[in-house]
């Protein structure tokens, strides 16, 4: 009787320690029963990374901005669809977070599209800004093609935004792919950059290609850059397998106790049968039951490095597909499913998984969204706050600056 409670007492003792351990680890985790919204929506990295991308933009817009050598073809095309939101523009933070830091070299291996998606270009706030046109390599226009004109008229007509959105997505893959980038990457309007995302990317590119080629594909559809934590919990069609593996630890439980009191007589006065049983079938479970409430982000979380994403990943703030990919996969079927209404990224997705298609993610993640109001009318959060609604990384948050920056100077250092 007194074994029994002294047991029991430590039991709690040790519960309770775990307890206070996961809610000092896990307050990040959107899928941990320990997480703390608003202490894990704190935009430390991305509130000094958006001062020095406004800072950025300020000194090209007063600055005599001229376009320095440019390789050819590029190592990388970066394509931004960009549309007006009521009040507020995001775009300038997102050029000037990809641009801000880049030495003359990496910005010569890099061609920027900036798309403004308006019939009438002017509505957009940015139109005509001094920093758009300096920071821009190619500026396109619906008016630059009449087909693409009256398409995009038709759609503005009838406000479809996931038509539209996949209209623009492809005229910007389009200009992308003339210029030859082996590599496009396509991103939203409302999203900022880590000091470094450059080589980081270009070197997850090479892996992702090693890899690809390692499983038998000479291609992959994607490589994800940025993904919410949010979407990657313990899902529920899961169970059978997360059942299994509680029965199973149980049952390994069960059987080390009942082996070690057969064959270990002397330990029979302390593994009495009611210590076995509070074991096996009160403290096992209520151990399990503590890790799952602490979150699958918290106990198995993402590897470092690219790995596959093909389920529960989210959204399209950042993708980079091969050139490949874009012309012989995504752009006939961008034209071939014009007016489907399925949002872009939900699009990609269906097809990849009909093909088969790689879809490979970068961990950690490069970029965050900030945005807090929707390119089509829904609102969702005020400039200021940037916590981005429900779509957030919230592990971007703890990027530090100085090591970013030391660690970008040491690459720009052994690639003079």
């Amino acid at each position: 009787m007194y074994l029994n409670i002294g047991l029991i007492v430590g039991f709690l003792f040790i519960y309770s320690s775990l307890i206070g351990y996961f809610r000092s680890i896990c307050w990040k985790d959107p899928t941990s029963k320990f997480f703390q919204a608003q202490r894990a929506h704190t935009p430390a990295y991305s509130t000094y990374r958006i001062r020095q991308a406004e800072q950025y933009v300020e000194s090209v817009a007063t600055e005599q901005w001229t376009q320095g050598i440019r390789k050819n073809p590029p190592e990388l095309c970066i394509g931004i669809p960009s549309v007006q939101r009521d009040g507020i523009s995001y775009l300038k933070l997102t050029l000037g977070s990809l641009q801000h830091g880049l030495s003359v070299g990496e910005r010569a291996g890099l061609r920027f599209v900036v798309f403004l998606a308006h019939t009438n270009q002017t509505i957009h706030p940015d139109y005509g800004q001094l920093w758009l046109n300096s920071m821009a390599d190619i500026l396109p226009s619906y008016n630059d093609d009449a087909e693409r004109l009256a398409l995009a008229k038709v759609m503005e007509l009838n406000q479809t935004h996931g038509t539209k959105s996949k209209f623009d997505y492809s005229i910007v893959m389009e200009e992308c792919e003339r210029t030859e980038a082996p590599y496009i990457l396509i991103v939203e309007d409302d999203v900022v950059f880590l000091d470094g995302w450059r080589h980081r990317t270009l070197k997850a590119l090479d892996e992702a290609t090693a890899k690809s080629w390692g499983t038998g594909y000479t291609d992959f559809m994607y490589l994800r850059l940025f993904y919410y934590e949010g979407l990657l919990g313990w899902n529920s069609e899961s169970w059978p397998k997360y059942l299994g593996s509680s029965i199973a630890i149980t049952t390994c439980v069960l059987c080390l106790l009942a082996l070690t009191r057969r064959y270990l007589p002397t330990t029979r006065l302390h593994i009495t049968r009611s210590a076995l049983i509070l074991t096996t079938l009160v403290f096992t479970p209520l151990l399990i039951i503590l890790l799952f409430a602490a979150g699958s982000n918290c106990i198995l979380p993402q590897p470092a490095g690219v790995h596959l994403m093909p389920k529960n990943a989210c959204c399209g703030q950042g993708f980079v597909f091969p050139r490949t990919t874009v012309v012989n996969k995504l752009l006939p079927l961008f034209r071939g499913n014009r007016w489907s209404e399925i949002p872009t990224d939900s699009f990609i997705e269906k097809y990849a998984d009909v093909t088969g298609g790689l879809r490979w993610a970068l961990t950690p993640v490069v970029m965050q969204h900030i945005g807090g109001q929707s390119s089509h009318g829904v609102s969702r959060d005020t400039y200021g706050n940037l916590t981005g609604g429900n779509i957030w990384n919230f592990g971007f948050e703890e990027n530090d600056a100085e090591t970013l920056a030391a660690e970008h100077l040491r690459i720009n250092d052994r690639t003079l």
